[in-house]
């Protein structure tokens, strides 16, 4: 699985994960948790990339701009299967990817807060990180 973070257009922010099993097998649930110190992204509910807010550092961070979320198939044979070691079966095609109960809680961004309209309570999330 791959994973990358778009701010303004550029990329370059790729991130590889060595799932812990077959994720053909079953529907799975993809979270993206964005707020003003992190990005997170879970599977399952199990946390498996964040992505800090270092813009201190001279790091773009996508704090305003509108968000997408983009899945997709992909032919990459000579990045994202171990450098090519392993081979697509192209007699198993057409690939095809399938969705269910694709949800999206958003709240409506402002330069002065994000997520206004909701209350403080529903607003937790927006300081949480990941544990070490």
């Amino acid at each position: 699985m791959d994973s990358n973070i778009y701010i303004y257009g550029a990329g370059n922010k790729e991130q590889r994960f060595r799932l812990w099993f077959d994720p053909t097998l079953d529907f799975h649930t993809y979270t993206v948790t964005p707020s003003s110190r992190t990005v997170e992204t879970s599977l399952d509910g199990i946390p498996i990339r964040q992505f800090n807010n270092l813009e201190s550092r001279g790091v773009p961070y996508p704090k305003d701009q509108q968000m997408q979320i983009q899945c997709s198939l992909w032919e990459a044979s000579d990045w994202a299967t171990r450098g090519g070691h392993i081979k697509i079966d192209w007699s198993l095609a057409p690939f095809t990817a399938s969705y269910r109960n694709f949800n999206v809680r958003a709240s409506t961004w402002s330069r002065s807060s994000s997520c206004s309209n909701q209350p403080s309570s529903h607003k937790s999330w927006l300081t949480e990180t990941l544990g070490r």
